[in-house]
Formats: C-alpha cells, sequence, structure tokens
C-alpha cells in the first residue's frame, strides 16, 4: 500500500488541535499572545491541514484517499493497474477547505517562523499530488487504457508513489517545527486551568501530555523508567477525569457542553491506560504487536474527540 509513515510520527502533531489560545516566544516579533484571534485562526488552520492528512475517519481525507487507492489498485510491489475504473472520493474538497486555507494563512501575522514555511512546502506538495491522482481518476474515467494499455496508468501510479513519500518525510518536518509551539502553548494553558479551577481541562491537557510521552518511550519496543513515570502520571489525571465525568457543575466551569464526546474521549484514553499496562505485563511478543495496534487506534479516536472539545 502507498501508506504513510506510523502513528508514532503522527503523534508529533496529532496532539496539536485544542481550540485554546496560548503564549508562544516568536523570533523576531517577540512575544505572541495566544488569546489573539489571528494566532488562534492560523494555528487551528495547520491543524486542520495535518488533520486532513492524517485522519481515517473523514470521508474526503487525505489517509482514506490512500486506502481507496490500494484497495482497487494495490500496493506498489503487488498492483494490479489493469481495472475499467478508479473512483477515489472527494478528496479535493479536503484540500480546497484545509491545505490551501492553511497556504494562505502562511504569510499572515503572527509570524510562526520554521512553521510557515513548511506548512507551504507540505501543502504544496499535497496539492502537487492531487494532480497527479486527479490525472490518474481521468485516465480511467476515459477509458485511456483502451489505447495504450495501461501505459501511462503505471507511470501515473509510480509518479504518485514518489510523491507520497516526499510528503510523508514533509510531514515529519511540519510536526517537529509545530511541536515546541504546542507544548509551550499547553504549559501556558495548564498553569492557567489549574489557577482558574478549570480541573476538567487541566487534567485533559496533563493526560494527554502524559500519553504521548509514555507512548514515544514504545518506540524501540522497550519499558524503561521514563515510560513508567510517564504511566503513573497519566493514571492518576485518568482517575481524576473519571471523578468529574458526573459532575455537572465541574464539566460546565471548564466549557464542557458536549458529555457524549467527552465521555467518549475518556474511555479511549481509559483504554490506552489500560493497554499500557498489559505492555508492561507482557513478554510476548505477537501479543505486544496487536496491543500496540489497539493502542494506535485509541490514539487516533481519543484525539478526535478531543479536538470536538
Amino acid at each position: 500500500m502507498i501508506k504513510k509513515l506510523g502513528c508514532y510520527f503522527v503523534l508529533l502533531c496529532a496532539l496539536y488541535a485544542c481550540n485554546t489560545k496560548s503564549t508562544n516566544e516568536n523570533k523576531g516579533n517577540g512575544t505572541l499572545e495566544y488569546d489573539s484571534p489571528e494566532f488562534s485562526d492560523k494555528f487551528n488552520s495547520y491543524i486542520a491541514l495535518t488533520n486532513y492528512y492524517k485522519s481515517s475517519d473523514k470521508g474526503s481525507s487525505w489517509h482514506e484517499t490512500l486506502n481507496k487507492l490500494d484497495e482497487q489498485l494495490g500496493n506498489t510491489a503487488n498492483n494490479n493497474l489493469k481495472k475499467e475504473n478508479l473512483f477515489l472520493g472527494n478528496f479535493m474538497w479536503g484540500i480546497d477547505k484545509t491545505v490551501k486555507v492553511a497556504i494562505a494563512n502562511a504569510p499572515k501575522s503572527p509570524a510562526l517562523a520554521e512553521a510557515d514555511k513548511n506548512v507551504v512546502a507540505f501543502g504544496k506538495e499535497v496539492i502537487s499530488a492531487s494532480s497527479t491522482l486527479q490525472q490518474l481518476e481521468s485516465y480511467y474515467k476515459g477509458k485511456n487504457y483502451l489505447d495504450d494499455k495501461y501505459v501511462k496508468a503505471a507511470m501515473l501510479y509510480q509518479e504518485f508513489a514518489k510523491k507520497q513519500l516526499k510528503l510523508d518525510s514533509l510531514f515529519i518536518t511540519l510536526a517537529k517545527s509545530m511541536a515546541g509551539i504546542k507544548e509551550n502553548r499547553d504549559t501556558y494553558f495548564i498553569e492557567r486551568y489549574k489557577k482558574e479551577d478549570r480541573l476538567v481541562r487541566y487534567h485533559m491537557l496533563l493526560s494527554m501530555r502524559y500519553a504521548k510521552a509514555a507512548y514515544t518511550e514504545l518506540a524501540d519496543d522497550t519499558i524503561g523508567d521514563k515510560f513508567k513515570m510517564n504511566y503513573d502520571k497519566l493514571a492518576i489525571s485518568v482517575d481524576e477525569l473519571n471523578k468529574y465525568a458526573s459532575d455537572d457543575a465541574a464539566l460546565a466551569k471548564s466549557g464542557i457542553t458536549l458529555k457524549s464526546t467527552f465521555g467518549n474521549y475518556l474511555n479511549y484514553l481509559t483504554s490506552i491506560k489500560g493497554n499500557f499496562r498489559l505492555l508492561m505485563d507482557s513478554k510476548d511478543s505477537a501479543k505486544r504487536v496487536e496491543i500496540m495496534k489497539k493502542v494506535d487506534a485509541d490514539f487516533e479516536e481519543m484525539i478526535d474527540d478531543y479536538n470536538r472539545l
């Protein structure tokens, strides 16, 4: 399959989405205010771009487009291009609504240093790759394979595969350039929520931070002290969130109005914590692989619910 890179790299920016505003040091431009609508609009458009690329439950997302391509034509090592039709869905809608918007916002104030440059580079490559997909769809729709016996299909398919590899590399670069912004903003709001006694939001941000930190410690398939430390902190915040799940006053104070979505978010977070515990206890490599697949899936669902809150 022409795939994007794994969940570990997705997590570099998957946890960014948050409908709050914050403060970050911006080289050459002083201190940014997270409370400004300019910062919020710009950074959230960057989040929308990364979500479009990685989200599996969005019908027009890039992720789903790759799945459709794989289902119909196969993977780069074992493909079957001799088909009569190809339909990849309305992926251009997502490009118009997210990719082009993020690119247009890049030169606007406030400047976000490397993130601005990387959004433009990544976004333009998505548009370029989408153009190749459109040509491939048109080729099948026009039944051009009757004339050239699928020669151009193979050419376009390989062209797209190369562009997809470049996209994965650019995505990681973009994610890294956004990581510091998100980390600083989260720190600001963790402190603010605690002061304001908005404890549901406080523990949500803490739990996401500890879950991500624990996950990244699993990159080499080992369980070390750093993993256990983050797991213990995650467990505390999950327990606190479960206490607040039925506390209407606490939820209202933190601005949580979508209680069912919060419940779903908390269920996935609790599942992640439980599977982390299983990973600590399991020595069976095959079982660990299955557990990690479940953790990856739960992370993606949890992040999607978190972004709605």
